[in-house]
């Protein structure tokens, strides 16, 4: 295992590296991208355009103050599982890693250029120490907080060679940054950034505006891809997670797991956070979970859908036992039907 300081694959920054003989892979440290490993002989991202942003937004990085164990990978699922439990039982040898493929990365990825907007709205409004105040990005950083496109993407016919994939000119991609930028000012979203547009970045300031459709989408149930998940966490409800997971993401919305997301702050803040961001909310009510009744409460006071379910059989609290609710025997009679529920309610 060696560590070595190389460009990364996915944006180009410089990045810390080392080959993973075992698990055949190589794993990255960048400093846009955050924590990463892709293996060698395993799954591959096709749609290169759509990994950068995914990373950015979703990076794991390390604290100032704590190590960050969480990386992404495309290491097969049941792996990811294997070592999270190990992990979770005091095991630290392989960390933990945080599964994806082509569909957690696609249904992530804004489906139209204003979910676009959106997203870098609510990402700049995050990284701002205080509200009016600027936030730097370097050029890297502005590609894919903007969602510009790094590659030439080849022909459908061409798809068993997506290795072959060719780098854009960076005068093209700064072309298309600034296209966007200059949306977001017309638009007065953002101040003018003209004037500190340089090789080394941007820097933005949300206007009034800016800070108004931050407001908007929060509480809006039509924004955006995610759907966040509450249930009871533990080993004895992998294949029920997995289960829920495949419903979401056949139905073309991204699957969040408070455990699996990066985050500084302490838990709750975090939590309700991302109930707020989330277009609908999934809460399995098997176990009785009192924080599956907090989070389904707190969704449906914000006016968010909420989908219900529950293993046939248990008793739901009376507040909430007339609610229609999908009652399933086993975890394999849940992706299908949820599924269902989602396009049917949601779409």
């Amino acid at each position: 295992m060696e560590n070595t300081l190389r460009g990364c694959p996915v944006c180009r920054s410089k990045a810390s590296c080392f080959s993973e003989y075992q698990h055949d892979s190589v794993f990255y440290d960048c400093p846009v991208c955050g924590r990463y490993e892709l293996t060698l002989n395993g799954f591959r991202i096709q749609h290169n355009n759509h990994l950068a942003p995914y990373l950015y937004y979703n990076r794991f990085k390390n604290g100032l103050s704590h190590p960050e164990y969480r990386y992404h990978t495309t290491m097969g699922k049941e792996l990811c599982d294997t070592y999270k439990n190990d992990f979770e039982k005091g095991d630290t040898t392989n960390g933990h890693p945080v599964h994806m493929d082509d569909d957690v990365v696609n249904n992530w990825y804004p489906k139209s250029f204003s979910e676009r907007i959106d997203s870098i709205l609510i990402r700049v409004s995050s990284l701002a120490k205080h509200i009016g105040h600027p936030v730097k990005f370097d050029n890297q950083e502005m590609l894919s907080l903007l969602f510009v496109d790094r590659k030439e993407l080849p022909d459908d016919s061409d798809f068993p060679h997506k290795d072959s994939y060719e780098w854009r000119e960076d005068k093209d991609c700064l072309l298309e940054a600034d296209y966007v930028l200059d949306y977001l000012k017309e638009r007065g979203y953002v101040k003018d950034y003209l004037h500190l547009r340089s090789e080394t970045g941007v820097e933005l300031t949300l206007t009034p505006k800016g800070y108004a459709r931050v407001d908007e989408l929060q509480k809006n149930t039509s924004y955006g891809r995610n759907a966040l998940v509450a249930m009871k966490f533990g080993e004895d409800t992998l294949t029920l997670r997995e289960a829920i997971r495949k419903g979401i993401t056949d139905a073309g919305y991204n699957a969040v797991f408070i455990d699996e997301v990066e985050h500084i702050d302490f838990i709750t803040p975090e939590l309700l956070k991302y109930i707020q961001e989330s277009k609908f909310v999934v809460v399995d009510l098997t176990h009785q979970n009192n924080g599956a009744y907090f989070e389904e409460g707190y969704a449906m006071g914000l006016g968010k859908p909420v989908i219900q379910l529950c293993q046939d059989g248990i008793r739901l609290h009376f507040d909430i036992a007339q609610k229609n609710t999908i009652m399933w025997k086993t975890e394999c009679d849940i992706p299908q039907r949820l599924t269902n529920r989602i396009k049917a309610t949601i779409d």
